[in-house]
């Protein structure tokens, strides 16, 4: 898969991942408004759907973090993987947050 998506949609992308522990802490302690942590426990389900879509178990939680954090092959903890797989699954599973929010 070749598909590039377009610089607005990739800071998105990135921005969910990138938010997505805060989210999950909020969700934990259960003090904002019912509305708002519903809200957050949508967004993030959807995007541990996409990642789980494209990446085993042991790996969403690395892939989500090197999204959000923008982190490379070079500097990922997912070493075992090699530089093309990780680079596939990585642009795969990007893709497949974008659609998740319709985004593409």
């Amino acid at each position: 898969m070749t598909e590039n998506l377009p610089a607005g949609v990739e800071r998105a992308v990135r921005g969910f991942c990138e938010d997505y522990d805060r989210r999950a802490r909020e969700i934990s302690k259960g003090t904002a408004p019912a509305e708002l942590i519903g809200h957050y426990m949508v967004l993030n389900a959807k995007i541990d759907r996409a990642i789980a879509s494209c990446c085993e178990e042991p790996f969403c939680a690395a892939m989500r973090a090197d999204i959000g954090n923008c982190t490379g092959h070079r500097t990922s903890q997912m070493i075992y993987l090699s530089a093309g797989t990780y680079k596939d699954r990585k642009r795969k599973t990007k893709l497949a947050i974008a659609k998740a929010f319709h985004l593409i």
